[in-house]
């Protein structure tokens, strides 16, 4: 998933980590992702049916 940050377009791909899960297809997960730059960022969001479908763009962090 891409999302627009501070003028940056960051691609969220990777689930790194999964905190609960609502049935037998949703969870909150955090996810890894990557700006053009090749900066590493990190987020919170939903994954559903194995698909990222929302970032909480407050939870948006570089990693070092």
């Amino acid at each position: 998933m891409v999302v627009k940050y501070k003028g940056k377009k960051i691609e969220f791909d990777e689930v790194v980590d999964v905190f609960d899960t609502h049935g037998p297809y949703t969870s909150d997960v955090e996810v890894h992702g990557f700006d053009n730059n090749g900066i590493e960022y990190s987020a919170m969001g939903v994954e559903d049916c194995d698909e990222i479908v929302e970032i909480d763009e407050d939870t948006i962090e570089v990693l070092d």
